[in-house]
């Protein structure tokens, strides 16, 4: 799919505005809340998700970016989701109003199984589903003081399913937010309204903070509702003191809500009058975290986290709940002149549950385990810290998958000022989750012409085995002076033991009643090779206007065992673009104001038979006042709606991603 001639003119005309405007002009008033970072200062970003130690970001030896608060703010969007769209590499499609599907290079899906997600060093990935539940992932943005991303195996530091990448939403410290803070977010498919309010608590800081959200019914295809909205409401606390040597970190939350997620009809009673279960879904969970920092006066550092996470959901396919309790220690130190070590141990207890209605269940509805970890990387310098090497490895073992090591090689070489170049090599993990091992899915039975119903079902594994990565990257960084900078990433990584769906012959049987029954079980007769590059640049020609893109591509090739019964297999290669790019414009007409463009380009899932889609957005901002804001969002305004997904293997309805426009208002109290 391509813009028009005459949209991609007017887009030409609304980048090439800045130019014509006198920067001396444009620089003028700036308002303190609409600051803005130059390239140099995006370049000095720290980041912690790579290496589990604070490092400037353009010294890591990964494929890493950061998605900044002035970013997120910027543009307008209100789901973790829908911001992650912003980062380089990561594929992100909407199934509903309710549901995403998000992975990092490849194989994405209702439940991609391959991306470990953290919030402040949480997990939040689900192991009786292998992935996250992204509608339950309800932060409140004005608090986000980053989301770092992690493009490739991340395993030898976070452990087993940070196999294509990671990603850590991080937030602010509750000194970085006092006084108090209201949005209003209200637009065609919803709104959203947050209350905080920070201060001070002895040696430390507080904030505590509500947001609700409610999602609009999307679209069908042929224009009509879907049935498909959602509210949440979530209310939480941080509270931090520090004093040193020590720092000492507190923060909770509890969430509450309904979705009504189109799951799949399987009553066989019911199933041939109504595709979709019209049935609301009830969620609930909360958590509660704590971490502890010891400096040493050389430096060295020990840190303790531990969390407590609870939840449930009462679905139309099953009542869902799980308990997870997790402590986890790391030490980092310089040893010597050379030697930059971070290592650490934890152990984590997971009770999860699945009581299965109506054809869907699992063999073994309740199920208890526990992880234990241990890591350890060092980076050495050499030739006078141009040259950069980094070894490590994790170790771990779960009491439902046995023992796994999953160790990397890095290293930086610094070749001239501004320019690095690293390579990597990797094995990660992706351990079976409960559906993997005991799925039981029963879908309502189908007349066919022998005058017997056809009933389809699918199996777990209880034998599924872990699938894994070996992975090698290469990368290139390059800083033209404080105004541009250019970060080039090629990757290959060949996969075992990928899920197949064994399909046994068609079996008539009698009991309970005559029927025709398909079966197909889990297995792991697939390897996969992926190979590709992402391309990012930042650019600010003048001080009032910054352009940034990306382009990626990615390409996977399908080798299944010969012994393999799954028609699929050999197409496994679609579920997600071959190709994806973005632009984005941040322009400051003025010291009040600010005008965002982006746009983004997806190609098609050929796998899925979902077309290519262009997707523009444009957000104006103005100050009003010292305390107010307002911003105008309009997102997707050249195309009345498309598809982002189509997965016919996943129980679940999709929709369309329709035209929107919202309102904003913020209100600041120092």
């Amino acid at each position: 799919m391509t813009i028009t001639t005459s949209v991609t003119r007017w887009l030409l005309a609304l980048l090439l505005v800045p130019m014509l405007i006198p920067s001396s002009g444009l620089a003028q008033g700036t308002a303190p809340d609409l600051s803005r970072m130059s390239i140099e200062e995006l370049m000095n970003i720290e980041f912690t998700s790579a290496s589990r130690k604070v490092q400037r970001a353009a010294d890591i030896a990964a494929a890493v970016f950061v998605i900044t608060h002035d970013a997120i703010r910027r543009s307008g969007m209100t789901t973790i989701p829908d911001l992650l769209r912003l980062a380089p590499g990561v594929e992100v499609a909407q199934f509903n109003s309710n549901k995403w599907a998000v992975s990092v290079r490849g194989f994405n899906g209702l439940n991609s199984n391959k991306l470990l997600v953290l919030v402040d060093g949480r997990t939040v990935y689900s192991r009786i589903f292998s992935g996250v539940l992204w509608d339950a992932e309800d932060v409140m943005l004005d608090d986000i003081d980053r989301i770092e991303v992690v493009r490739g195996p991340g395993a030898a530091l976070w452990g087993a399913n940070a196999v294509n990448g990671v990603i850590n939403i991080v937030t602010k410290a509750a000194g970085e937010t006092t006084g108090a803070l209201a949005r209003l977010d209200s637009g065609r498919f919803g709104e959203q309204a947050a209350v905080r309010y920070g201060g001070a608590l002895g040696t430390g800081s507080y904030r505590v903070y509500s947001q609700a959200t409610r999602r609009a019914q999307s679209l069908t295809a042929q224009g009509a509702d879907a049935n498909d909205g959602s509210h949440s409401i979530t209310t939480g606390f941080r509270a931090d003191w520090a004093t040193q040597p020590d720092a000492l970190m507190l923060e909770g939350a509890f969430t509450a809500g309904q979705t009504r997620p189109l799951w799949l009809n399987f009553n066989p009673q019911t199933a041939a009058l109504e595709q979709f279960a019209n049935v609301a879904s009830d969620g609930q969970g909360g958590y509660l975290l704590g971490r502890w920092i010891h400096t040493r006066p050389n430096g060295a550092s020990l840190q303790v986290q531990s969390f407590v996470d609870i939840g449930g959901r009462q679905e139309s396919v099953g009542n869902y709940d799980r308990r997870t309790v997790d402590i986890d220690t790391q030490y980092h130190t310089a040893l010597g002149a050379r030697h930059d070590v971070v290592g650490g141990i934890g152990y984590r207890f997971i009770d999860e549950g699945l009581a299965g209605i109506s054809g869907f269940s699992l063999a073994t509805p309740r199920d208890s385990s526990s992880l234990t970890t241990a890591f350890l990387q060092d980076e050495i310098q050499l030739f006078g810290s141009r040259l950069a090497v980094t070894l490590g490895s994790q170790v771990q073992y779960d009491t439902d998958s046995g023992a796994g090591v999953q160790p990397t090689a890095r290293a930086m070489w610094k070749a001239l000022p501004g320019q690095r170049v690293w390579v990597a090599a990797s094995r990660a993990l992706r351990t079976p989750s409960l559906a993997d091992r005991g799925l039981q899915l029963i879908y309502p039975p189908v007349p066919t012409s022998t005058g017997l119903p056809l009933v389809a079902r699918v199996l777990g594994n209880p034998a599924a085995a872990t699938e894994t990565l070996v992975d090698a990257e290469v990368g290139y960084r390059l800083e033209i002076g404080s105004t541009a900078s250019v970060d080039v990433t090629g990757y290959m990584g060949h996969y075992k033991h990928l899920v197949t769906r064994e399909r046994s012959d068609p079996v008539v049987q009698f009991v309970p009643s005559p029927e025709i029954l398909v079966t197909a079980q889990f297995g792991n007769l697939l390897e996969a090779t992926t190979r590709g590059f992402e391309i990012a640049a930042q650019w600010a020609p003048i001080p009032a206007w910054t352009v940034a893109g990306s382009v990626t591509a990615f390409h996977l090739t399908p080798q299944p065992d010969p012994a393999t019964r799954d028609p699929g297999a050999a197409t496994e290669d679609g579920s997600v673009p071959r190709g994806q790019w973005q632009l984005r414009s941040t322009l400051f007409p003025a010291g009040r104001g600010t005008l965002n463009v982006a746009i983004f380009h997806v190609g098609p899932l050929e796998q899925f038979q979902v077309a290519a889609y262009t997707r523009t957005d444009i957000n104006a901002e103005w100050r009003l006042t010292d305390r107010l804001s307002a911003m105008a969002v309009s997102q997707n305004i050249f195309d009345a709606s498309h598809a982002e997904f189509a997965d016919v293997r996943a129980p679940l309805g999709t929709t369309e991603v329709a035209r929107s426009a919202s309102l904003r208002l913020r209100w600041t109290f120092r």
